[in-house]
């Protein structure tokens, strides 16, 4: 990987457009020249890089990939809906409801690949009390979602006055909900590098497996 980003700012050398000196490897006809050299070294090279290697490094942990999309969608479903509601406008609604379906869909997504990922991340025994309250919070989060999206469908919300603002409500709780398990979720991964390859070896961190069962502790 290295190699790649040297050869495409270091060994890039870019000639004159315009030749100057009389220099056989200036002009557009270097350039391209270089460039295609550049090309075929870099395909030479192809062993010691992957595309995409960040994607590649997250191996079976998709949480990280996946989780960003249900965050936005929800919190774009919330904005939506408030100003729809404010300024009486049935199609800034109709957009939101669109969001909510996605949200609700993509954050039962995430919820699964996270309680995948749980069970194979590396982490300790204070960083498993975070992740567990952060569980709590998202399956909510993605419980209530879900509500909101499947009394939409039906027609719910446009019933009464009532049932407007028992949306609201529900809506308000889950992006405060979705906040603080968010907040969490950077909390792991920030403040004590949870899915981080470099920071969460098994020689460097005490494993904590969601499937061991625990030994008791004996007192004496």
């Amino acid at each position: 990987m290295n190699q790649y980003w040297h050869l495409l700012h270091g060994s890039f050398g870019l000639p004159q457009l315009h030749g100057a000196g009389g220099d056989e490897g200036g002009g557009l006809v270097g350039l391209v020249e270089t460039f295609l050299a550049a090309i075929t070294e870099l395909l030479d090279s192809s062993s010691e890089w992957v595309l995409l290697p960040g994607i590649q490094g997250l191996g079976s942990n998709l949480h990280p990939l996946i989780v960003h999309f249900p965050i936005a969608l929800l919190a774009t479903f919330f904005l939506l809906e408030l100003a729809g509601l404010g300024l009486r406008r049935p199609v800034l609604r109709q957009v939101a409801a669109w969001m909510l379906y996605l949200g609700a869909a993509g954050a039962v997504v995430a919820a699964t690949a996270g309680f995948l990922a749980a069970a194979e991340v590396p982490h300790g025994g204070q960083v498993h009390e975070i992740m567990e309250w952060h569980q709590r919070l998202m399956v909510t989060v993605s419980v209530l979602a879900v509500v909101l999206a499947l009394w939409r469908s039906l027609g719910g919300m446009a019933v009464s006055t009532m049932a407007v603002g028992l949306n609201l409500f529900l809506a308000t709780a889950m992006m405060g909900l979705m906040v603080f398990g968010t907040d969490l979720g950077g909390l792991m991964v920030y403040r004590y590098g949870v899915g981080v390859a470099s920071l969460q070896s098994q020689e460097e961190s005490d494993q904590h497996l969601h499937s061991a069962v625990e030994e008791p502790v004996t007192r004496r």
